[in-house]
């Protein structure tokens, strides 16, 4: 597998698995309403594909579950998000502004199709965090389960996969050439600076 994925790959997704726990532990421990810990993994997705977004992805739910175990079925979530953001990056989605507002649209579907049936089915609507609160004042207005959830997370997740996304895309930006080149999708970054 490792001779598949590259030395590159292997070395970068310790590094976005850091990014994600550094970011899912700030939201944490400030109880913000995002979650900023898919930020590695859409970058790892962006660099290498559908595999190594996939891996740092579960990777990182399981690391984040070992301090609040409530993350570790959300890991398809964050697996699914690696996925999606290594297809858009195969087709070109991080290339340009346009692209990168598409595919954290792309990422943003998926997390509605993925996380709000685990929210609601595993957890009751709750899973912990600042969106709780969001989701107990839908319910308080008086929506259903399903609403509530759903609509909380049209907020928290249009802010946060916005973020994340073009997080990631900066950090392409700021990447030499050189190295660039040493990522399986790192080319399609370097044509784009040359054009």
């Amino acid at each position: 597998m490792g001779k598949k994925l590259g030395m590159m790959t292997i070395l970068l997704i310790p590094i976005c698995i850091a990014i994600n726990f550094v970011g899912g532990q700030i939201v944490t421990l400030l109880k913000l309403p995002v979650y900023l810990d898919v930020i590695g993994t859409i970058l790892a997705a962006a660099l290498t594909g559908p595999i190594g977004g996939a891996i740092v992805g579960l990777v990182t739910n399981l690391i984040l579950g070992i301090t609040n175990p409530v993350l570790i079925p959300f890991a398809v979530v964050n697996v699914a998000v690696g996925i999606v953001a290594g297809l858009c990056a195969q087709k070109g989605g991080f290339r340009t502004v346009k692209g990168t507002a598409l595919t954290s649209v792309a990422i943003w579907a998926i997390v509605q199709i993925t996380a709000v049936p685990l929210t609601v089915i595993l957890f009751g609507g709750v899973a912990g965090g600042g969106s709780s609160v969001i989701t107990g004042f839908f319910l308080a207005a008086g929506k259903g389960l399903w609403e509530a959830v759903f609509s909380q997370s049209i907020i928290v997740e249009t802010v946060d996969k916005i973020i994340s996304t073009f997080i990631a895309f900066f950090i392409i930006k700021r990447i030499g050439a050189s190295t660039l080149l040493k990522f399986s999708l790192g080319s399609k970054y370097v044509d784009e600076a040359t054009e």
